[in-house]
C-alpha cells in the first residue's frame, strides 16, 4: 500500500494534470521584426529621451518604480525598449496610462493566472494567457498604435540572432519576448522559431540608439546585483544562465547614459512577495540618478 507521503504527492501530480491542457501552436505571423542593421530611426524632431527595459523575471516590478519615479519628476520618454519582463513593463508604458492605472493593472492580476500550463515537450507554459493579459490591459491592437515609439527584442533560434518586434499584437509581442527556452512554449513567425529577447539584449540599450534615442535610461534589475549560486541543480543552472547573459550584455548595458540599478534580489520565486519591495527598489534607484539625467536633460 502506498504511504501518506507518497500518496500526498500521487495526488498533488494528478491535480496539476488535471490543470494542464494540450499544448497550441504560438503562430504569430502578423509581427513585424527588424534586425538592427536595418532599423530605422524614429522620426522624432527633438531631442529623445528612451528608456531600456532590461529582463528579469520576478524583478519586473522594480521597473513599476523606476516609472514612478520619473513620473513625479514630469520626466516622459519620447520612445522605450524592453526585453523578456521588461517587455511588460515597456508595452503598458508606452501605452499611456500614468503611474496609477499602471499600478491598479499590476495589482489586480495573479501570477497563477499567467500560467496556462500544458503537456507538451515544447514546453510547459504556453503563454497565450500572457499575450491575453496584455491585450486586455490596454486599448490599442497593435504596436504601431501605442503613444509611444516602442521596440520588443526576441531571440530567433533559427538564424541565431537578436531581433526587434517593432509592430504586430502587443500581447503576441510580449508573449514572444518572454518565452524562457525550456519553459514556455516557442512562438513561431513563418519559418522561424521565437524565444526570450533576453538571451541576447538583457537591457536593450542599442536597439534604443538605433530607433534614435538621444539619450538612454537603461534599467538593469537583473545583471547589477547576482548573488552567489544555490548549491543545487536547478540553482547552479540559473545562476550559470544568469553569468553568460550578463556578460554577454555587459558593454551594452553600460553603454547607456543613464545606468539604473536596484540593489534589491528578491528571495524565492513569489511575485506576491517581492512586489512591495521590488516597486521601492526600483524607485529608489531611479531617484538616486535623478540628478544625473537632470543635468543630463539639460545639457541636450
Amino acid at each position: 500500500m502506498l504511504n501518506l507521503k507518497k500518496l500526498s504527492i500521487l495526488l498533488t501530480l494528478l491535480s496539476l494534470l488535471t490543470l494542464m491542457g494540450c499544448a497550441q501552436r504560438n503562430s504569430y505571423q502578423e509581427l513585424e521584426l527588424v534586425k538592427e542593421v536595418d532599423l530605422q530611426p524614429q522620426q522624432i524632431k527633438t531631442k529623445s529621451l528612451a528608456i531600456a527595459f532590461g529582463g528579469g523575471g520576478i524583478r519586473g516590478y522594480m521597473h513599476l518604480g523606476v516609472i514612478k519615479a520619473l513620473e513625479e519628476n514630469n520626466i516622459k520618454a519620447d520612445l522605450v525598449t524592453g526585453s523578456s519582463a521588461g517587455s511588460v513593463a515597456a508595452t503598458l508604458y508606452a501605452s499611456g496610462k500614468p503611474y496609477h492605472e499602471l499600478e491598479e493593472i499590476m495589482n489586480d492580476f495573479s501570477e497563477f493566472d499567467l500560467m496556462d500550463f500544458v503537456l507538451s515537450r515544447k514546453g510547459l507554459v504556453n503563454g497565450q494567457n500572457l499575450a491575453d493579459w496584455i491585450n486586455q490591459s490596454i486599448s490599442q491592437q497593435k504596436l504601431s498604435e501605442l503613444e509611444i515609439p516602442v521596440g520588443i527584442t526576441a531571440t530567433n533560434m533559427t538564424t541565431l540572432e537578436s531581433v526587434l518586434i517593432t509592430d504586430g499584437n502587443p500581447g503576441e509581442a510580449v508573449q514572444t519576448s518572454s518565452s524562457i527556452p525550456g519553459a514556455f512554449v516557442p512562438v513561431e513567425h513563418k519559418e522561424n522559431l521565437l524565444v526570450d529577447g533576453g538571451i541576447l539584449n538583457v537591457v536593450p540599450v542599442y536597439y534604443a540608439k538605433t530607433m534614435g534615442a538621444d539619450i538612454v535610461i537603461g534599467v538593469d534589475i537583473y545583471c547589477g546585483n547576482q548573488p552567489a549560486a544555490e548549491i543545487t541543480a536547478l540553482g547552479m543552472q540559473l545562476a550559470t544562465f544568469r553569468l553568460l547573459a550578463c556578460r554577454h550584455s555587459e558593454k551594452e548595458i553600460n553603454s547607456a547614459d543613464i545606468v539604473v540599478r536596484p540593489t534589491y534580489e528578491p528571495k524565492g520565486s513569489g511575485i506576491l512577495s517581492s512586489k512591495e519591495a521590488g516597486i521601492q527598489a526600483g524607485y529608489d534607484a531611479m531617484m538616486a540618478k535623478m540628478p544625473e539625467l537632470i543635468a543630463l536633460l539639460r545639457e541636450h
